[in-house]
């Protein structure tokens, strides 16, 4: 009778152990990532396509190396982009830099970084854009940029240089 009362404890204890083990799992599967912070968009971004984006804490930033997917993503229609604007706003010579104000927002779908440019090569009505804060399958914050529907996949992605 003994015995069985031992097994019994035995059982129960390693029921236990396997219940908390399991939840702690289950726990840290489901866990969401921690909220992406406004400070941790500051600093310099490059992106696959050599662009330079140095976002300062004091709300200003600065572009240089633009990419032809960068430039894209500004005015979110390529075709557009390569004809008639490109000539109307740009002297039919894409820019290479520019610069201007930042503000970081929240959307009912993801943090965004709002670029407001001051000046964008020689256009004198330079385009605003928008870049999506997200964490990679890694970890790290990355800005992303769509050229259409985001389902399609990112046109420019900027990591922490």
């Amino acid at each position: 009778m003994e015995q069985v009362m031992t097994i019994g404890k035995i059982s129960a204890s390693l029921m236990l152990v396997a219940c908390l083990a399991v939840g702690a799992l289950v726990g840290a599967c489901g866990q969401a990532s921690p909220p992406i912070l406004a400070e941790e968009v500051t600093g310099e971004w490059c992106s696959g396509s050599g662009d330079l984006l140095t976002v300062e804490a004091g709300g200003k930033f600065e572009l240089v190396r633009l990419s032809p997917d960068f430039f894209a993503v500004l005015h979110e229609d390529d075709e557009f982009v390569d004809g008639y604007l490109l000539d109307r706003d740009y002297g039919g010579v894409q820019p290479e830099a520019g610069n201007g104000s930042w503000t970081f927002g929240e959307t009912a779908t993801s943090p965004r970084v709002r670029l407001e440019f001051d000046k964008l090569g020689s256009s004198v009505n330079p385009p605003s854009g928008e870049l999506i804060v997200r964490r990679t399958d890694e970890g790290e914050v990355g800005l992303f940029g769509y050229e259409s529907d985001p389902d399609e996949g990112y046109t420019v992605r900027f990591l922490k240089c």
